[in-house]
């Protein structure tokens, strides 16, 4: 059994996204992050970071596995499932570096950019910095998936996780994808997958 702890952030919506395209069941706990449920001496216990998302796996005779960080909460479960995560080396470096450089780069450069955007007074000088930042990388993902459909070829946990970020900044205009061909295309094609749409939209009506 899987208990996962998320909300609906770009972030939390990748995990939702992988255990729909596995078919894992799993019971879902939504951590308000406006009223600091993150934050509580009980979901600390979960996630000392005080983040979305955590997991934890019930393993049938065995210790539960707890996890936090979306990124490491995706590489086990692919691993787990045996999908979506090339057993290949070079296949499953690809994958895993384009993982990567998601929480590394996209992940904390959109979301201070996002941050910026809806600061009123605009620190201008702070904006215009994580916006060229969120502009080269949105060139370097256009780049990557010039000549492929998906960022490590087939699809991946790469491309859930990149996602919702793209979605995120797309909708909330954040930060301008005219000219981004490639990355147009390839969030028409994932927009189109049942489990894309079934994560992006987790528990909307609760």
């Amino acid at each position: 059994m899987l208990d996962l702890y998320t909300w609906r952030t770009p972030n939390g919506r990748k995990v939702p996204i992988l255990l729909a395209e596995l078919e894992l069941p799993y019971q879902l706990h939504l951590i308000d992050l406006g009223k600091g449920e993150q934050k509580t001496a009980a979901y600390l216990a979960i996630n000392p970071n005080g983040k979305i998302p955590a997991l934890i796996d019930h393993v049938d005779g065995g210790e539960p596995v707890r996890l936090f960080e979306s990124g490491a909460i995706l590489e086990y479960l692919a691993t787990k499932a045996g999908r979506l995560l090339p057993t290949a080396p070079a296949r499953r470096a690809e994958v895993m570096s384009w993982l990567f450089w998601q929480v590394g780069g996209p992940g904390p450069m959109f979301g201070q950019l996002g941050a910026f955007a809806r600061e009123t007074p605009r620190n201008q000088a702070a904006y215009d910095k994580f916006a060229a930042e969120a502009h080269r990388l949105v060139g370097v993902l256009d780049g990557g998936l010039r000549d492929r459909e998906y960022l490590a070829g087939d699809y991946s946990i790469a491309d859930i996780a990149t996602y919702p970020w793209l979605v995120a900044m797309a909708e909330s205009q954040a930060l301008s994808l005219d000219g981004a061909e490639h990355v147009l295309a390839w969030m028409g094609r994932l927009a189109l997958r049942p489990a894309v749409i079934a994560g992006m939209s987790i528990a909307a009506a609760a």
